[in-house]
């Protein structure tokens, strides 16, 4: 008689979607997980095969990798509903950039919880993260059992001026951030289990010096990390770099030496092809925002990217923490661009907010994918749902059809963080209570900034 295999926790499900190379299906599969590795992928094995304390899922799920978010800023909850019918230019100078430098780290911290049980509760098991007080996300990384890459933004103009046409670079203030951000890596790297590792956070091209972007180049090749920056995300940020050095933005990170094969570049909308080809060539990977660009009326041009070679990942960006919509903005906007229903295919979504995000973070030996001896972070998606069923298995099912909500369980290192939609290490109230009480404040200031979508007085709606 076979001895059984212990295993520490077993996940069955009605499908299983491994993302490997061949994007295959599983029907009626199940995920072996031990000291939080995945020790099987594959169809169920016979009843007594496995030993375990616990059985998760069953008939009914649907089991995939946990989504990886490449580009995200987690406490930007705040900005919810306040840039959306703004261009991008005024969303982020009239409105985000005045805000940003009101708000303290206390309330970023209470931001940053709302926004994390939103990843959680999403499907989102990784993140990549550059924002302000990354220590108060650290901690919650930490508390929650996420998995995250974390920086600190770095920057050396007053952004609050920029609406004024001013970014005058002021070389105290970008050292100061920089060395803020490089202590943040230094101490943070490696925390909570592993599961938290740093970046250095150059905010964009044009809102850092040469000076500054070459020293945060230096640091991070230095001290052995990656970097993280905006780049061609909006028109003022073109214009300005092309003023001051006679070239597109990617042009000009390449010129300065900055590009790398561990630079995250997040948007590219106004890049040029030229520049996709200095990107391969560099092998620098890049983070799609796709839900964030209609908005602004004006989405880059994701097939042809991908084309390059450029390895890529999806992202939320800011506000809305939602991969399936990410995955349905990636399809939608690819195929408009197009002209297109080939442009991008159901099973190129999944990839692409999977191991494409893997990639990107160079994570994809670790996760993205259910594979043998990679970590356990995975999700359980409740297909038996009105908007899901009949469900026939394919990864249209769940890209097009399935919501957040619909996430029950994730896992991340073989640890269930998330079950029946409860987050342990959260506190139960995920912070809404506190965050209710500061709304009224944070109103009164954007009305301020000349936020369009406050109701009350100055509101254009009534």
């Amino acid at each position: 008689m076979v001895e059984p295999v212990s295993v520490d926790l077993l996940v069955h499900a009605e499908f299983v979607y491994p993302v490997d190379a061949a994007m295959n299906v599983i029907p009626d599969g199940e995920v072996a997980i031990k000291d939080g590795a995945i020790l099987y992928c594959g169809r169920r094995k016979p009843e007594g095969h496995w030993q375990t304390g616990r059985v998760v899922g069953g008939s009914g799920f649907a089991a995939l990798p946990g989504f990886v978010n490449c580009h995200s800023h987690t406490a930007s909850v705040i900005f919810r509903s306040q840039t959306d019918d703004h261009v991008a230019k005024t969303a982020l100078l009239d409105v985000a950039f005045r805000l940003e430098k009101d708000i303290t780290e206390e309330e970023w911290g209470l931001c940053a919880m709302l926004g994390t049980a939103e990843m959680i509760r999403a499907g989102i098991t990784t993140i990549n993260d550059i924002w302000y007080a990354p220590e108060r996300l650290a901690t919650l990384v930490a508390q929650s059992g996420l998995r995250a890459q974390l920086a600190y933004k770095v920057f050396d103009v007053k952004l609050e001026n920029l609406r004024d046409g001013d970014y005058s670079h002021y070389p105290d203030i970008g050292e100061r951030r920089l060395a803020d951000g490089i202590a943040f890596a230094q101490t943070w790297n490696g925390r909570a289990e592993g599961r938290i590792t740093t970046r250095i956070g150059t905010h964009a091209t044009d809102t850092c010096s040469q000076t500054l972007l070459q020293t945060a180049r230096d640091e991070a090749t230095r001290l052995g990390f990656g970097l993280h920056i905006h780049c061609a995300q909006s028109s003022a940020e073109v214009d300005e770099i092309r003023a001051r050095h006679g070239c597109g933005p990617v042009t000009y990170l390449d010129r300065i030496g900055y590009l790398g094969d561990d630079t995250v570049l997040a948007h590219l909308v106004f890049a040029t092809d030229d520049e996709f080809k200095l990107i391969a060539k560099a092998n620098a990977p890049y983070a799609h925002a796709s839900t964030i660009y209609p908005r602004r009326g004006r989405y880059p041009d994701l097939a042809k990217i991908l084309k390059h070679g450029i390895r890529t990942g999806l992202a939320t960006d800011w506000m809305l923490n939602d991969p399936f919509e990410a995955m349905r903005y990636a399809l939608n906007g690819a195929r408009m661009v197009a002209g297109s229903p080939q442009a991008l295919s159901c099973d190129d979504a999944l990839y692409l907010q999977t191991m494409g995000a893997a990639r990107v973070l160079g994570l994809e030996n670790q996760i993205g994918s259910l594979e043998e001896a990679k970590y356990a972070d995975l999700i359980l998606v409740d297909i038996d749902q009105p908007h899901l069923q009949p469900y026939y298995g394919s990864s249209a099912a769940l890209v097009y059809y399935a919501r957040a909500s619909d996430v029950k369980v994730s896992i991340v290192d073989g640890k269930i963080i998330m079950d029946n939609r409860n987050i342990p290490g959260l506190p139960a109230d995920l912070g809404v209570d506190a965050i209710r009480d500061a709304t009224p404040r944070w109103r009164s200031q954007l009305q301020r900034y000349g936020s369009r979508a406050v109701y009350g007085e100055g509101c254009t709606c009534w």
